[in-house]
């Protein structure tokens, strides 16, 4: 008697159907694992990380990836299809005959079961990101940039006869929330000292509370490069979706990196300061680089630059390039070379030591707490109060604003699971060395959008009317966006697609073009 085997058409439908199990079993485990890999980073945020280039990632994280959904996914789709094959090849070989013109209807079962799970894959990832996410962001159109956008490059500045120097520190993962639960933290100690006492004493830092708080977050600003571009231009980062969806690239393939957006390296620019991004990773991930070279005309100073000049080995590379200590060395040398120069300078530095997981610990971090990413953010408290210390000491420092403030909350879960789900957490800021009244400005609700405007009026600069893109000076009168409209409508309308967003920052107006055209 013989066999019947499996037929040709049999293996199509077997493959199509490995292939959409595998698929529906990747979907599920990938936004499992990005949402608590990407703690507090929004769907549009996730959609704008993904589709950046790998360039400068920490590898960790790729191999996270690798071995935890994708191995995953590669095991139970084994284990699916081995035990589908055993049972329909078992199935078969009992048959004495079978018709050529007939599907055999086990495998046309195990099609529309493949198809199936890719559909209940879908819903179980759209409720593990969360539905109204993703329906703002495909299908709900914001007009808050129709009514409240006011364009920099329309603006009037009235800079100081002497223009102040900038130094703009963006603190990785840094949280006014690490402070001590008396000082308005969720820690029993205070893991930044220096960076609380400095708030109080030393500058001026705006809280959203009676004790040290800070920025609120809000989508377009939850990641390093979208944080970035908010606090320097006054708008969200967001990703173009549906059919706009490649409407920009973000300086991929030879495109400008939001040409409709004005920042404050455009601004200072214009009036001729020297502007240095430093960084100790690549500035190229998540198309750093991009944005501040063609928003500023900045010279990029990363982890790329420092192999150029021997300041490291060339085959030198720990957590994301170097390390936050010699980082901080580095630029030292750096702003001696800004400072010796007649132009004023804008000089902007990203820290890493602290970005999670866990943080990065060198030789030198003393072992104070039991965890090793209170150690971290304790360890580059200390390392910042120094720098800042230095800079104190140098000849330029009487001419030079100073901005401390942190990015984005920290996306360590397990480092904030304590937190009490009444507790609002913060980004924290600090100006230094401005000429207003030191000491915390308290109850100010604003975000990243406010940066911009409020970091112009720290360096001595009038704006026409307080405000610039979505931000509000903070050192003036005015309502924020966030106190006038309140944060949940705020932020709802943030996590909204805009036209008007596409249309004159991702795709441009082209008003740049026609100015640059009369003006020749």
């Amino acid at each position: 008697m013989k066999k019947s085997k499996i037929k040709i058409y049999q293996w199509i439908l077997f493959a199509i159907s490995g292939l959409l199990i595998f698929l529906a079993i990747l979907l599920y485990m990938s936004s499992t694992w990005a949402m608590v890999t990407f703690n507090n980073v929004t769907f549009d945020q996730m959609m704008y990380l993904f589709s950046q280039p790998l360039t400068g990632t920490d590898p960790r994280q790729i191999i996270e990836y690798l071995v935890n959904p994708l191995l995953t996914t590669i095991f139970y789709t084994m284990l699916i299809l081995t035990s589908c094959y055993v049972v329909l090849f078992y199935r078969i070989s009992l048959k004495r005959r079978e018709s050529k013109k007939r599907l055999d209807p086990s495998f046309v079962i195990l099609f529309f079961l493949s198809v199936i799970s890719v559909g209940g894959s879908v819903v179980l990832s759209v409720n593990e990101i969360g539905y109204e996410d993703i329906k703002a962001y495909y299908f709900e159109d914001s007009k808050l940039y129709n009514q409240y956008y006011i364009k920099p490059e329309e603006s009037t500045y009235v800079f100081p006869e002497k223009k102040r120097n900038l130094i703009y520190i963006f603190l990785e993962s840094l949280e006014s929330s690490y402070t001590s639960k008396e000082l308005g933290g969720v820690k029993d100690e205070n893991l930044i000292p220096n960076l609380t006492n400095m708030a109080l004493d030393k500058g001026v830092h705006f809280s959203n509370g009676e004790y040290l708080g800070g920025m609120l977050p809000i989508p377009g600003a939850s990641h390093t490069a979208s944080a970035m571009v908010a606090q320097t231009a006054g708008i969200p980062l967001k990703t173009a979706s549906g059919v706009n969806l490649h409407v920009n690239n973000y300086g991929k393939d030879g495109e400008t990196f939001l040409p409709g957006a004005y920042s404050l390296g455009e601004i200072l620019e214009t009036e001729g300061y020297n502007q240095v991004l430093f960084f100790g990773s690549d500035a190229a991930f998540a198309g750093r680089d991009k944005y501040f070279q063609q928003h500023g005309n900045y010279e990029i100073r990363d982890y790329n630059w420092a192999k150029e000049k021997k300041l490291i080995p060339e085959d030198y590379k720990v957590w994301w390039g170097y390390e936050d200590a010699k980082m901080f060395e580095f630029a030292k040398e750096t702003l001696r070379e800004l400072g010796s120069q007649s132009e004023p300078f804008n000089f902007t530095l990203l820290t890493a030591d602290t970005h999670f997981e866990d943080g990065y610990l060198d030789e030198s971090t003393p072992n104070i707490f039991d965890d090793q990413y209170s150690n971290v953010i304790h360890n580059s408290d200390q390392q910042i109060l120094s720098f800042i210390e230095w800079i104190e000491t140098q000849s330029f420092y009487e001419d030079t604003t100073i901005v401390v403030v942190g990015d984005h909350l920290t996306m360590d879960k397990d480092f904030m699971r304590d937190t009490p789900e009444s507790y609002q957490r913060t980004i924290y800021n600090l100006f230094l060395n401005t000429g207003y009244p030191t000491g915390i400005e308290t109850n100010r609700l604003f975000s990243a959008v406010d940066m911009l405007p409020t970091t112009l009026s720290a360096m001595g600069v009038e704006l026409s009317n307080n405000r610039l893109g979505l931000g509000v000076d903070l050192f003036s009168e005015e309502d924020s966006m966030i106190e006038s409209l309140g944060y949940d409508a705020f932020y709802t309308e943030l996590m909204k697609r805009s036209t008007f967003y596409e249309r004159n920052f991702m795709k441009g107006t082209d008003l740049k073009q026609i100015l640059n055209n009369q003006a020749k």
